[in-house]
């Protein structure tokens, strides 16, 4: 029965689990504006880092926090080892962006697979138990895991925004974005600008995963399934744009979540593609803010001349 206890339940519910979705979509989104790479290849970062996770916590029995820092570790290494040997190779090599693609997918399928040969195919998690201690709110059912997941994420996105507007790097990444050729002028190393962010988008999945392990059973195909959600989720907020794809994040959570109110909890699988399908068909280019005036952008982009000419 649909009452106010219910619909504020399955909302603060949804809140809570699209924080994982918001970290894997801002990933996505960053990946795409600085680098210019529609990344599929992201699933397979989210796999090590969720597995890394579970090696610390699961067979080296070791306390959360040490599969947290695995975790991080897990996604970044890989994000490494994509960038260096990967997206690297084929700029210099100056591939077509279709065949750059095609190999985010096929390191995807090619990291998964690898994972199924040393884990297997059945479902596990980080922690042994995915059942948290529930606390009351008036009538909402609060779990132990909700608010440090809500938490960890609003922390993820203020350090990037932070990071972004603030520092050295984060000003390189705006430029690089921005222009790449114009940036590389002002002495701006754009090899090592493009292995921040991919670095950036790995411990931030990394996080992303240990949040989903520690509340759903994960396989090695899991990735692929979440990793498309970022995509929906990246091409409604609009293209390029990082907090965009954050809130579509949080609103396809809230809606796939809500939507048990009205179809068999089966279907809600069906939802994502259906999300994806009529986000590319009908919005491919997603939803655009007005643009800042010309002076903002100058007022942005100033710092970025402005810093040391050697890029280091």
């Amino acid at each position: 029965m649909m009452n106010v206890t219910v619909i504020s339940q399955i909302l603060w519910t949804s809140i809570a689990t699209s924080s994982y979705f918001v970290l894997f979509a801002v990933a996505f989104a960053l990946i795409l504006k600085v680098n210019k790479v529609f990344n599929f290849a992201q699933a397979g970062m989210m796999s090590c880092g969720f597995y890394a996770a579970y090696v610390a916590v699961r067979v080296l029995e070791l306390p959360g926090p040490f599969g947290f820092a695995a975790a991080v570790a897990g996604g970044a290494a890989m994000a490494f080892l994509l960038e260096r040997f990967g997206f690297s190779v084929l700029r210099h090599r100056r591939a077509s962006p279709m065949f750059v693609f095609i190999f985010t997918i096929i390191a995807s399928q090619f990291i998964a697979y690898f994972m199924m040969m040393i884990f297997g195919t059945w479902p596990t998690t980080i922690f042994a138990s995915m059942f948290w201690p529930v606390t009351l709110v008036g009538e909402v059912a609060v779990s132990a895991w909700d608010v440090p997941a809500i938490g960890a994420t609003v922390a993820v996105l203020v350090g990037l925004w932070a990071f972004l507007r603030y520092t050295r790097y984060g000003q390189f990444m705006i430029a690089v974005a921005d222009n790449a050729d114009l940036a590389e002028l002002y002495g701006i190393r754009k090899d090592r600008v493009l292995m921040v962010a991919m670095l950036a988008a790995g411990v931030i999945v990394g996080i992303g995963m240990f949040l989903y392990g520690t509340r759903a059973q994960v396989q090695p195909s899991a990735a692929t399934e979440l990793m498309l959600f970022a995509v929906a989720a990246t091409v409604l907020g609009g293209i390029g744009n990082i907090w965009g794809a954050a809130l579509a994040a949080v609103v396809l959570g809230v809606v796939q979540n809500s939507s048990i109110l009205f179809i068999p909890s089966a279907w809600q699988g069906f939802l994502l593609y259906a999300f994806l399908f009529f986000a590319i068909v009908l919005f491919p280019s997603g939803f655009h803010l007005p643009e800042r005036s010309k002076k903002l952008k100058r007022t942005v982009a100033a710092p970025v001349v402005a810093t040391d000419g050697k890029g280091d």
